[in-house]
């Protein structure tokens, strides 16, 4: 009886392991950076819902409103959002809505007491090459968003 030949079984073993290895890594990295943007642009929404229940407006050299509170607001979701949201970047969705007693607001940023809500639809495209044909409707969208009840502020402040 003839031994057979196994000396290339360990490499293809090897080879095997290693791939399913590389992807599962990979996917953890993938995953972790989609969460991360996630995490970031919840926080920029609050940071940002923070900023518009005060009734705030940023101000120029005289004390006077330099940017109207809706633009205020943008200003401050795009500074606490590292990067993601900013004006150059039209693939990620801002709407800021306002609800009150009466049904609709004039102001997107609403009044005193009126409800603000702030919604981002953020596109998160994978950056492993191994882990993106898995998802076949890329970009992913990353979708946060949340409501403040504004505070009592004088009514021309807005």
């Amino acid at each position: 009886m003839k031994k057979q030949n196994d000396s290339g079984q360990a490499l293809v073993e090897v080879a095997i392991s290693l791939s399913v290895f590389l992807l599962l890594a990979m996917g953890v990295v993938d995953f972790a950076f989609m969460f991360s943007h996630k995490l970031t642009l919840q926080n920029a929404v609050r940071q940002a819902g923070r900023y518009a229940i005060t009734g705030q407006c940023i101000t120029g050299s005289n004390g006077t409103c330099s940017l109207s509170r809706y633009n205020s607001i943008l200003n401050n979701l795009e500074t606490a959002s590292d990067g993601y949201i900013n004006a150059g970047n039209v693939s990620s969705v801002v709407t800021i809505t306002c609800t009150n007693e009466g049904g609709g607001c004039p102001d997107p940023a609403g009044g005193p007491k009126d409800i603000v809500t702030i919604k981002v639809a953020y596109p998160y495209n994978f950056i492993t090459p191994l882990i993106a044909p898995f998802f076949h409707n890329q970009p992913l969208t990353i979708n946060v968003s949340s409501s403040f009840t504004n505070e009592q502020f004088p009514p021309g402040q807005s």
